[in-house]
């Protein structure tokens, strides 16, 4: 995988020392899905305004979630790539994600809990989404 396939496509900041190999695929199970990931595995947060929710990448970079009743693990909207799931924010207005892409760009991506719809990644530089 290149660089620019494990990248996000947006504005950069942010830095990270990382390898440029390809990632084997690693089986990871949630809720009782099974997907393949990459090395980095899965997060499992426990939100205190909704249900419990399980994030991980796969080797390709694709950005995946999944949380009990979800049938399976679902893609996260946006068409982000990243590298490794850094941080997770919420109030009662919503929830917030943010990633680390193979360049070191943080990028976040936003749920708002009065329409529960993920919005678009956009990138940060702060410690916050």
């Amino acid at each position: 995988m290149s660089a620019a396939a494990a990248a996000i496509s947006l504005a950069a900041c942010g830095a990270i020392a990382i390898s440029a190999s390809p990632a084997a695929a690693t089986p990871a199970t949630c809720f009782g899905y099974t997907g393949d990931l990459n090395q980095y595995g899965t997060s499992v947060v426990d939100w205190t305004y909704g249900p419990d929710e399980c994030f991980g990448v796969a080797p390709s970079g694709t950005i995946w979630h999944t949380w009990a009743g979800a049938g399976s693990w679902k893609e996260m909207p946006g068409d982000g790539r990243a590298l490794a799931f850094t941080a997770f924010f919420e109030n009662s207005a919503g929830k917030a994600v943010k990633v680390i892409t193979s360049s070191g760009n943080f990028y976040c991506n936003y749920d708002d809990y009065a329409t529960n719809t993920w919005g678009g990644w956009y990138a940060t530089s702060t410690d916050h989404c």
